[in-house]
């Protein structure tokens, strides 16, 4: 099937990022701001009750912990340590015991040791219950990007699809959003970590609030200081999306094209290339973990250099008393970790952020390129003609136009055959045929209705289509016949085997109905595979039926089932045949000969082949060993 692009195209692709750039362009002037409003915007749409459980499981998490850390003073008042003239913090150890005795309990060691278990039990089926919840959000998220990408790309139009590099797709549907549901997860522990942060200080004000402010203070100087370090983390992310998304493409076209790269010797060429986009990607990660490291070091040094001037100016400035600065130590102690791996997940996060940008990057420019929404009540048939009207079509600006002034007439229930050399556009007027590519000029019409693009998705429904490199999915016979129609019963499709010639085969498989077809239907031959296409497109019940080149690999014995079967539906079933060997198509109706884009002669087989000057003829004199 001759195509004017492909999908796997490297240039191809080129030329697709090239017309995306003012895209990326615009919304990098946003980043990070708006890529982090649209982020937690679509995580409270996604995730709100869960996100809503984590929220209050955290605060409860925190609070055990901290309220572990408040009951340290009257602990150590009841065990005989003086709390008298310890300013803030005698008087703090006196309001929690009065607390207790309001309650009717009379603040013991055993009784404050078996609270202090309690809390620290408590915390600890807390924390199992929001490492699972953490995890539910994540996937919910992963899970919603996925459907929601997956959608976005199967509703985008054809050409927009051939446009574009599948293995940006695939890697957006895996990788990328493998990175954001990571993301995700560090953001929650990260929000857990400021949550009890913000606990820590409110005990740390209550016993001196000079101090607790002068840590606040040059904890926010510190944090301005490094502002230029995480914009560089958050570009280093980009790198790495960037480098991990061309080695994902490269790794699936190398695998796709193995056997033509030992067939042409081209093993170590395939891997230099593989190797250099690997080193790449450790370069990037690894440049990326340094940036980190070297963002944590900076940290930590500057976290110290912080505490200690507090202690030297709570202790000669504030006097602040022992027993407060001794718990202040132990608070800013637990915190200060706390602090430098919340500054981490914070870090990691906004280093995942850049694939969620891509993600939505690619979401528009799919939904730019959408088809309109199928009518459910607007399914077509065909049951006079369907005509070509003077339609123009070129695939993109700049090229030869694929399809020029086309006029052409499908009569219903008849065999019609297009013909013609490599890239004369017959597999595009197929597609245009279809509504699988709207032309830039002249009108498709079904019965004499126009077919819009808010027709298209109906007027597919009643197409069956075999395409010359037939696709079967890694799955059982009846996996692949019920993708076609899911509601067909195991009669009809059987019924549909009996049509495409390839029942008794199916029937003397072990397994039947239920064997395995292979990775691409590859446990199967060539022939089998086109006839199983074939009963996939029968089983559509469609109302035309086109075979794209899908008889030109097979032997002659296997090429004459599949036109038996073709052949057995003559009259009831509308046909287009594209074919390059003029011997499929010798029992058609009516034969169109099409070469640069457009038709240059018609008829039926005889008074084609009778025209010694006509395009027909020299094609049938050239394959005139073959007829």
């Amino acid at each position: 099937m001759e195509k004017t692009i492909s999908t796997t195209s490297t240039i191809v692709a080129s030329q697709t990022q090239a017309g995306t750039n003012a895209i990326a362009d615009a919304q990098a002037k946003s980043r990070p701001q708006s890529t982090l409003r649209t982020y937690f915007a679509m995580l409270v749409q996604v995730s709100r009750w869960h996100l809503i459980g984590v929220i209050v499981v955290t605060v409860l998490f925190s609070l055990s912990e901290g309220i572990g850390i408040a009951l340290l003073l009257p602990t150590l008042q009841v065990a005989g340590f003086n709390m008298a003239g310890q300013g803030e913090a005698g008087k703090y150890a006196t309001r929690l015991a009065n607390a207790f005795v309001s309650i009717g309990l009379h603040p013991t060691l055993i009784l404050l040791l078996g609270v202090f278990v309690t809390l620290v039990g408590a915390r600890t089926v807390l924390g199992q219950i929001q490492s699972v919840w953490m995890y539910k959000v994540q996937q919910d998220v992963e899970h919603h990007l996925r459907r929601r990408l997956y959608h976005a790309i199967a509703d985008a139009n054809w050409l927009f699809v051939c446009r574009s590099r599948a293995t940006d797709f695939t890697h957006a549907l895996t990788h990328e959003i493998y990175r954001i549901g990571n993301g995700t997860n560090l953001a929650l522990v990260f929000t857990g970590e400021v949550v009890l942060g913000m606990l820590y200080m409110a005990i740390a004000f209550a016993l001196s609030a000079g101090m607790t402010a002068l840590v606040l203070i040059s904890g926010a100087m510190l944090t301005f200081v490094f502002r230029g370090r995480t914009h560089a983390i958050e570009e280093q992310g980009e790198e790495v999306s960037t480098t991990n998304k061309s080695l994902y493409a490269a790794t699936i076209e190398h695998l796709q094209s193995l056997k033509a790269a030992k067939t042409y010797g081209a093993e170590e060429l395939n891997f230099s290339i593989f190797s250099a986009l690997s080193d790449e990607v450790v370069r990037a990660n690894v440049d990326g973990a340094r940036q980190q490291a070297i963002a944590a070091t900076w940290f930590e040094l500057g976290s110290v250099m912080i505490l200690a001037v507090v202690l030297y100016v709570s202790i000669r400035v504030l006097v602040v008393p022992p027993a407060s600065i001794l718990i202040l130590l132990l608070l800013f102690a637990r915190v200060m970790p706390r602090i430098m791996t919340g500054q981490h997940h914070y870090r990691a996060f906004v280093n995942s952020l850049p694939s969620f940008a891509n993600l939505l990057n690619i979401e528009a420019r799919c939904a730019a390129a959408a088809e309109p929404a199928a009518h459910p009540h607007d399914r077509m048939s065909l049951t006079r003609e369907l005509a070509a009207e003077h339609i123009s079509f070129t695939y993109s600006e700049g090229r030869v136009a694929a399809v020029k002034d086309l006029s052409l007439v499908i009569p219903a229930g008849k065999v019609v055959a297009l013909v013609g050399p490599s890239g004369a556009g017959k597999s595009t007027i197929a597609d245009i045929l279809m509504g699988l590519v709207l032309p830039d000029s002249g009108t498709l019409r079904l019965d004499g209705r126009p077919v819009g693009p808010e027709g298209v998705r109906g007027w597919r429904d009643r197409i069956g289509y075999v395409a010359p490199d037939t696709f079967l999915f890694h799955d059982t016979i009846r996996a692949n016949l019920k993708w076609a129609r899911p509601d067909a019963s195991e009669d009809e499709m059987l019924a549909a085997l009996r049509q495409a010639s390839v029942l008794d085969f199916v029937l003397g498989l072990k397994d039947g109905l239920d064997t395995v077809v292979g990775d691409r239907g590859m446990m199967v031959s060539q022939g089998e595979r086109q006839r199983l296409a074939l009963a996939r497109a029968f089983l559509r019940r469609p109302s035309m039926l086109i075979l794209d080149e899908a008889t030109n690999s097979l032997d002659s014995e296997n090429e004459g089932r599949v036109l038996d079967a073709i052949e057995s539906r003559r009259g009831e079933l509308t046909v287009v045949l594209i074919a390059h060997r003029l011997a499929t198509i010798r029992w058609a109706d009516l034969i169109y000969v099409v070469e640069g884009g457009k038709v240059v002669e018609s008829g039926d087989w005889s008074s084609l082949s009778a025209r010694r000057d006509g395009r027909f003829r020299a094609l049938w004199e050239a394959q005139s060993l073959t007829i």
